[in-house]
């Protein structure tokens, strides 16, 4: 995805729409580490950016969404929102897979047990426990000014569709030039009207 995300940025820039992309509380260069980090902390966080560049279109991917619920005067290009439930879900079910393919039996139950009781690796991140929490209730906000992006293959409600694979999903990091370009376009498309 940040290939992904990076291809998008900079095929913004040939179209002379500047962006950038911030590190969150926990993440890459930041000096918290991941599992003491919040989803509170990260909302925090992309709302002083915001303030700070003054920024009033804010594009998010997957996830990227349940940060910026509180932002509703900005406007909100939003490609493939989805619930912290679901994406716990999907990381804790490839947990359970990776398990039992190295002989150890783990149930969703047990990871949610972990979860509750201190940090838990998931996916080669390691998850708090009120990070976790705050993901598993996380909803998709509606925002006052958005546009949701979806994949084709995605039956769920949205403003466009767009064509290429779910790269989040890959067990290999990938990229598809045609989809972050088709990507780029929508949004410097919504970014000037």
């Amino acid at each position: 995805m940040r290939k992904m995300l990076v291809d998008v940025m900079r095929s913004l820039e040939v179209l002379d729409i500047g962006s950038f992309l911030l590190d969150l509380p926990g993440t890459n260069e930041s000096l918290l580490p991941l599992e003491q980090a919040t989803l509170s902390d990260w909302q925090n966080a992309i709302q002083a950016c915001a303030a700070q560049h003054q920024i009033s279109h804010i594009i998010s991917f997957r996830g990227g969404a349940l940060a910026v619920s509180a932002m509703q005067d900005s406007r909100h290009w939003i490609f493939s929102p989805v619930k912290g439930a679901q994406i716990l879900r999907t990381m804790m079910r490839a947990k359970v897979a990776a398990d039992k393919e190295s002989g150890r039996n783990t149930s969703l139950a047990d990871l949610y047990a972990q979860a509750a009781a201190g940090p838990l690796e998931l996916a080669g991140n390691i998850i708090g426990p009120e990070l976790f929490a705050q993901l598993n209730t996380a909803e998709i906000p509606d925002m006052r000014n958005q546009r949701i992006v979806r994949l084709e293959t995605d039956n769920k409600p949205g403003d466009v569709s767009i064509d290429g694979p779910a790269l989040w999903l890959r067990a290999e990091p990938d990229d598809n030039p045609a989809m972050s370009s088709a990507i780029a376009g929508d949004i410097a498309a919504w970014a000037v009207s």
